[in-house]
C-alpha cells in the first residue's frame, strides 16, 4: 500500500508541475510580474516536493 501511495503523489507533483509550467507559459503575456513570481514559486514548490520524494526513496 506505502509503494502505490508513494507512486500516486509523484504522479500527482509531476501533473502540478506540468500545470504550473503551462500556465506560466500560456499566460505570460497576460499577466502581471507579481502573479507570474506567485506561479514560478508554486513550480519550484512542487519541483523541490518531487526531488525529495525521490531522494527520500533512494535513500531506502
Amino acid at each position: 500500500m506505502g509503494k502505490d501511495m508513494e507512486s500516486s503523489k509523484r504522479y500527482l507533483l509531476q501533473a502540478e508541475i506540468e500545470y504550473w509550467h503551462e500556465m506560466l507559459r500560456l499566460n505570460q503575456s497576460r499577466i502581471n510580474k507579481s502573479k507570474q513570481s506567485e506561479m514560478r514559486r508554486c513550480l519550484k514548490q512542487a519541483v523541490r516536493a518531487l526531488n525529495s520524494s525521490v531522494d527520500l526513496r533512494a535513500a531506502a
